[in-house]
């Protein structure tokens, strides 16, 4: 039987992180139509309990009918980069009277935590503190064997040194870092960033003894402790409450241990304890490792119309992040070309029309000569660009119109220089007058690998508004 290691799971994580610098990876917006349109789009209506609706979004699915409906219905994308990754952990914030895991070295599903799990990375042993930024790693809340579940911490823990801090209510913290409010955009109501930074106390220390007997017979005049090890300098003093070893203060936590084991000398009888053994390094030596940041977090933003590419005034409801998209050089899926390196790139198709006419967002128009049909995406104020998408109801294929297909090609229509367009309070003509009829776009749709696809309820986007999107992805 085999296990795959936390480590193994912040190394991937970190691995993908590191793509971000040596990729161009888009983030990706589309869907700007209701997740209710059954006319002339996929509406996935296999995939979620209910009717598919703006308040009730589908279930993606990892397979090409998610994929290529995800590209029709895309309007534009926005580059990723390293400063815009970061590896996080699960956000726990620090609450008076809760109880808390600390660090064991060897939790299993026969000896679990104070709150019942056997996987420190399930656990609630690092803590944010709201108020401060400061982020801290449990090591002792007062587990022992006359106290088997542990206490409640009351105390907030406050020190920003190496050194561990003992509190007030017997909890022992480890300062680990600090999140400052340049880091804001990666805090989230689940997750918090964790850098690469170092803040040790001590390399393989032991700072904390576990009381696993309390034994009988003991008095505080002549009970001791030796520390046997593979380490060395570790010291501490027996706490008697009546005849029972209650608690063990570690008065040196010594250095270098893998192993240990404490002897309890006295009169006394039966008790006895187990040495917490520090991670390689010592606590604070590799925070992505102690805090199981295993998750990378995402924080794309764009910015109003981001280089006149994002529509405005509009919504979006599928969000993908693409791996190496091409930039456009043709209509056809399997085109070649270059690795797409531009800060943002359109994805929706532009007509060129006579006049400056505003529109409404998603009416259907249609093409008076050539039969053609697609959904409004967005006019920019004073232009002539009118962009617009072409899906199709591609899992319902006996659902697509005959009328929209041109039967010599086998394809949909497409919109004809010269000739009338018409939509729910629309109407106006292609023009190519500047010898252009249609404006490709700029990143070319099918192209790059798809990592990540999600279907949400939908985000309106207005004029000068900027949109925070934060994707975690788990490894």
């Amino acid at each position: 039987m085999a296990i795959v290691t936390n480590k193994f799971r912040v190394a991937a994580a970190s691995s993908f992180a590191q793509t971000f610098s040596t990729d161009s990876i888009y983030l990706v917006i589309g869907r700007p139509q209701s997740w209710s349109d059954t006319s002339y789009s996929t509406t996935f209506s296999n995939q979620a309990s209910g009717t598919p609706a703006d308040n009730n979004p589908p279930n993606p699915y990892d397979n090409y009918l998610n994929e290529s409906s995800f590209w029709r219905d895309a309007m534009a994308g926005l580059r990723l980069n390293n400063s815009d990754v970061r590896l996080a952990t699960t956000r726990y914030n620090w609450l008076p009277n809760t109880r808390y895991d600390m660090y064991q070295h060897n939790i299993n599903a026969s000896d679990p935590t104070v709150n019942g799990v056997f996987n420190l990375a399930d656990s609630n042993m690092v803590v944010y503190v709201t108020s401060t930024g400061n982020v801290y790693k449990c090591l002792f809340n007062g587990r022992s064997a006359l106290n088997t579940a542990g206490s409640f911490s009351t105390v907030q823990p406050t020190t920003t040194g190496a050194a561990p801090e003992v509190t007030a209510d017997g909890y022992i913290w480890k300062y680990l870092y600090n999140i400052s409010s340049a880091e804001a955009d990666y805090i989230t109501a689940s997750y918090i960033p964790v850098p690469t930074t170092q803040n040790v106390s001590t390399s393989s220390g032991i700072h904390v003894i576990l009381v696993s007997a309390a034994g009988t017979g003991y008095n505080s005049s002549n009970t001791t402790l030796t520390i046997y090890g593979d380490g060395e300098g570790a010291a501490a003093t027996p706490v008697i409450s009546g005849s029972s070893l209650s608690t063990i203060t570690v008065t040196n936590p010594g250095r270098n241990y893998t192993w240990a084991k404490v002897i309890i000398n006295g009169v006394g009888s039966a008790a006895s304890a187990t040495a917490i053994i520090a991670p390689a390094g010592g606590h604070g030596n590799n925070l992505r490792q102690e805090c199981s940041a295993f998750n990378v977090m995402i924080a794309g933003t764009i910015s109003g119309y981001a280089n006149n590419d994002f529509p405005v005034n509009q919504d979006f409801r599928s969000v993908a992040l693409i791996r190496n998209p091409l930039v456009y050089s043709t209509d056809q899926i399997t085109s070649t070309g270059t690795v797409a390196t531009a800060t943002t790139g359109r994805i929706t198709e532009s007509l060129n029309m006579s006049a400056t006419t505003s529109i409404t967002p998603d009416i259907v128009l249609s093409g008076g000569s050539s039969g053609a049909v697609g959904i409004a995406v967005f006019v920019s104020s004073g232009t002539t660009q009118l962009q617009y998408i072409q899906p199709v109801p591609a899992d319902r294929p006996n659902a697509i119109l005959n009328s929209t297909i041109n039967t010599s090609t086998g394809k949909l229509r497409q919109f004809q220089n010269g000739e009338p367009v018409t939509g729910a309070g629309y109407s106006n003509t292609i023009n190519s007058s500047n010898g252009v009829t249609l404006y490709a776009p700029e990143l070319q749709p099918y192209s790059g690998e798809m990592l990540y696809l999600d279907y949400r309820q939908p985000v309106t986007r207005q004029a000068g508004q900027n949109e925070k999107l934060n994707i975690v992805i788990n490894f």
